[in-house]
């Protein structure tokens, strides 16, 4: 599945450039062109690194990556800024960005840093914390406070994988369906149906639970 880079840059042609540039190398870009269009897309989008510009209408970059990283500690963000002084370099680090991109700058760089934070980000072994529970993705394994180990199947692993990386937010059903199965010809309605319900019996007696959005999507929460 190719990674999934959001845009956010009210520059718009460059925004475009940059965009169909990632798409011509095998990535799923997205370009939107003011913070607040940017944060809707990140709770639907799903994006595996974010790319943004500092100065945006709406919200800024920074303003943004602070609310991204109050849910999200993992996803690599880079800045893309005409900013200069040193004091906002460092204030983009301290809000936990990856990267920094000053303009102007080529595509074949963006490229190059695109790459190199993605690299860096899945070669760390992610683990999701929720109180005394802990659940790890690479492991496909849930472990409770008592020692118990919890295995999962690979398509709940990737179901419990996307509600924990979008934890109290809705992921919907097309996302749902296109991650854990990427378009296969199955009847992905009931296949998710009967694979919530399995994933449902394995932390019954956990903290987390599956809530069904009627006709929307399933979100992860706790009790």
């Amino acid at each position: 599945m190719a990674h999934k880079v959001l845009i956010a840059d009210d520059e718009q042609n460059f925004g475009y450039a940059m965009c169909e540039f990632l798409k011509m190398n095998g990535y799923n870009a997205m370009i939107v062109n003011d913070g607040r269009s940017a944060l809707e897309q990140y709770q639907s989008f799903y994006p595996d690194l974010m790319l943004l510009d500092v100065n945006m209408p709406e919200i800024d970059g920074f303003e943004l990556a602070r609310i991204v990283r109050t849910k999200d500690k993992e996803i690599p963000i880079i800045f893309i800024t005409s900013l200069s002084e040193d004091k906002d370099v460092v204030n983009g680090f301290e809000l936990g960005c990856n990267d920094y991109l000053k303009k102007p700058f080529g595509l074949k760089e963006l490229l190059i840093r695109v790459e190199r934070c993605l690299k860096l980000t899945l070669k760390r072994d992610p683990v999701f914390t929720f109180g005394y529970l802990k659940y790890a993705p690479k492991e496909s394994a849930i472990y409770t406070q008592e020692g118990e180990i919890i295995s999962l199947s690979a398509n709940e692993n990737k179901l419990l994988d996307i509600l924990c990386h979008k934890y109290g937010h809705i992921c919907q059903l097309e996302e749902l369906y296109d991650y854990i199965w990427e378009n296969s010809m199955i009847d992905a309605k009931k296949s998710l149906e009967a694979l919530v319900l399995n994933l449902r019996r394995k932390i019954s007696d956990t903290s987390l639970i599956v809530e069904n959005i009627r006709g929307i999507g399933y979100r992860l929460n706790s009790k």
